[in-house]
């Protein structure tokens, strides 16, 4: 390893986006057969809108929102659960029992302050979280029928506290792994335990998995810092040192045109032979490109932030060039079509404006659409 203060190489920040999107595979579609290893290349699709997380794989993978749904539903290669940044996400099956070690150290941000929102004990905490990963042993159940058989003789607090929103109790259960998201029944959403909807589990250690979502982080998101993990994981304290500590001897520093970083030496010579990328990009809202870093001042200027990260966490759908951000976008359908109208920062040229269309066209493919039309909008 490099000594801890030797520059093991300058970087650039076009090479740092070539890198970048070639391990988000946007670089080029994978094929569609390789939809669930591009899930788990980027950390997970972020999910609390589910029509954007099937859209982050289909833009990666020659797939449509359908194949997402059967991988998820049908073939279960894939898993919706509550995970990092608290934030529902799809991961693949087989990597989530590396996701929920990886959590069960560090299994909330501050015991306190969660007793604290849910009114309960310690005690009372840790039976309720137990007693929800017995109720769903072999069986779906929708939130009602949980809180039900839940709460079924507990006090009028924990009924309470089994009712509150945004995943409530819910959350902590499943960064154990005992819940994860079914099939929906109707409109009504249900829950099931990992090990027996997916049939396999298996049990890593905890610090040996925190260890090894670190290293995914860095193959995706490199270079970064440990701040920048732990924004990426949700800012608990001292997970971004724990997981730097344990690859110690596996990280490269590097500098970033004057900003020091960090990123996996196996990458090293990849990413300082990095030709730049040229190209245009249409990332669905919550792409997990733009979630990776404390700060997104790399990918557009600051004067634009209002425009990418809105209120109450709402993350735009916006185009790349060359990796940075230059626009943003919405879509509707028209009949068999779909409609396509971009918001630039600054004029796009006539070349920019044909390869949106073309991105344009493989996303109403993805949604099974017929073809679509780009325009500017005014």
């Amino acid at each position: 390893m490099t000594s801890a203060h030797a520059i093991a190489a300058k970087l650039t920040w076009a090479q740092v986006h070539a890198f970048r999107l070639t391990r988000h595979h946007l670089t080029g579609l994978a094929p569609k057969k390789d939809l669930v290893r591009v899930t788990g290349d980027i950390g997970g699709a972020q999910a609390q809108v589910m029509s954007a997380a099937e859209l982050q794989i289909a833009v990666r993978s020659d797939c449509t929102v359908k194949d997402v749904r059967r991988a998820l539903w049908q073939d279960k290669k894939l898993v919706k659960t509550w995970l990092m940044r608290g934030t529902l996400h799809l991961v693949p099956a087989d990597d989530l029992p590396v996701f929920t070690a990886a959590m069960s150290s560090h299994l909330v941000r501050s015991p306190a302050a969660w007793l604290k929102y849910t009114q309960l004990t310690e005690r009372e905490f840790t039976d309720v979280i137990q007693a929800i990963g017995d109720a769903l042993d072999g069986q779906a159940l929708t939130r009602e029928e949980l809180i039900g058989k839940v709460g079924k003789g507990r006090s009028e607090r924990i009924q309470v506290a089994l009712k509150s929103g945004w995943g409530g109790l819910l959350k902590p259960v499943a960064r154990k792994g005992l819940l994860c998201f079914g099939p929906s029944r109707g409109q009504s959403v249900t829950f099931v335990q990992p090990h027996r909807w997916l049939g396999r589990w298996r049990d890593l250690d905890p610090e040996a998995a925190l260890v090894e979502m670190g290293r995914r982080y860095l193959r995706a998101y490199g270079p970064a810092t440990k701040n920048d993990f732990a924004r990426w994981w949700g800012n608990w304290p001292g997970i971004g040192k724990a997981a730097w500590i344990g690859m110690a001897d596996e990280l490269a520093p590097v500098s970033v045109e004057g900003q020091r970083a960090d990123i996996l030496a196996a990458d090293l010579d990849i990413i300082t032979s990095a030709a730049p990328v040229s190209g245009v990009n249409l990332l669905p809202g919550f792409d997990p490109y733009l979630m990776g870093h404390s700060s997104r001042d790399h990918l557009f200027d600051a004067q634009y932030r209002w425009r990418v990260s809105r209120i109450a966490g709402w993350i735009s759908p916006v185009v790349l060039l060359d990796g940075r951000v230059i626009a943003t976008w919405t879509h509707q359908p028209a009949k068999a079509n779909l409609v396509v109208s971009v918001k630039p920062f600054r004029r796009l040229t006539a070349a920019t404006m044909k390869q949106v269309n073309g991105r344009a066209q493989e996303i109403a493919s993805a949604l099974g659409l017929s073809g679509a039309t780009a325009k500017v909008a005014v």
